[in-house]
């Protein structure tokens, strides 16, 4: 029977991340496998019990990898910087990310802010694949507005897991500051004012969820100077900014999740804009096939590819 405590959905799964961070740490994600042993005519044999798995327990896996990785995983923010691992609980905004492809996929930005146990400010800004978020998708988002020049240093950032700088950004507040602004101000138009609240008016964005528990591996973690920087509208207040990658975010309640199109344009939006873009693939007419981009480098239609 299932506890109460364990009911809710994963909003986003990762599971190159989750395997690889695993590998990485020696963790085995579905326990041991249990020796058999037994005789014949022939003598003494042993082997592996054979396990039938009807389905995937993921929520046991991620229990699994947080246990494992132990002291390495903060959850309190009052650490000093820099974390390896972190976890919480909070609203988890969702917007794509279009300068970055992630295996072909279309790229995007997870945004938590939080309090430490002290008090302190902390924004983390995560960068995924939307191929792996569940319940929302790029048909949720318009294309519309601002978008940084910093995309190839955040991009560097990604594809190196925090070791490389060689950007204009070259200390890694600067580049956390800038992934925050992307974070917060990515597919604006207008003032900030005109959005601060309402991140549904921004291109890009796709949606949020509330009450839900994030793991995290990170790249950089910096703690702000406030004596260096003055910053403004929705990036005033800042004070740790963590950018890392999302292994899973698992929303415990499904009335937590809302999407964006269908605060602009009502339910069924997303059905319709499948269904257009279904007819449009139908109409569209075969195009020459160009080379596959190569893993790091800038591909055909001018975007960042992460391998």
């Amino acid at each position: 029977m299932v506890n109460g405590d364990d009911v809710g959905k994963f909003v986003y799964w990762s599971d190159r991340a989750v395997r690889a961070v695993a590998e990485e740490n020696g963790v085995e994600l579905h326990g041991q496998r249990r020796w058999t042993f037994g005789f014949s005519w022939t003598g003494f044999q042993a082997g592996f019990a054979g396990r039938e798995r009807l389905t995937r327990n993921r929520l046991a896996e991620a229990r699994r990898l947080e246990a494992e990785l132990g002291k390495a995983v903060v959850d309190d923010f009052d650490t000093a910087p820099e974390a390896a691992f972190v976890r919480g609980v909070g609203t988890v905004s969702f917007a794509r990310f279009r300068e970055f492809r992630y295996g072909g996929n279309d790229a995007v930005v997870l945004h938590v802010q939080t309090r430490s146990v002290r008090g302190r400010r902390v924004d983390l800004c995560l960068f995924g694949s939307m191929d792996n978020v569940r319940g929302m998708g790029p048909y949720d988002a318009f294309e519309q507005g601002w978008t940084s020049s910093a995309a190839p240093a955040i991009g560097e950032l990604l594809a190196s897991r925090g070791q490389e700088n060689t950007s204009q950004w070259d200390d890694e507040p600067s580049r956390a500051v800038e992934a925050l602004n992307i974070a917060l101000h990515q597919g604006s138009t207008g003032t900030d004012a005109e959005h601060a609240g309402r991140p549904e008016t921004r291109g890009f964005t796709v949606g949020h969820t509330g009450d839900s528990r994030f793991f995290a591996e990170v790249y950089t973690d910096v703690v702000l100077d406030p004596q260096r920087w003055s910053l403004d509208g929705e990036l005033a207040g800042a004070e740790r900014i963590i950018v890392g990658r999302p292994l899973w975010v698992r929303s415990m309640s499904p009335a937590a999740v809302v999407r964006y199109a269908e605060l602009r344009n009502g339910p069924g939006w997303a059905r319709w804009w499948r269904l257009h873009r279904l007819r449009r693939r139908l109409r569209r007419r075969p195009r020459p096939v160009t080379p596959a981009p190569v893993p790091g480098l800038i591909d055909s239609d001018g975007d960042l590819e992460i391998s």
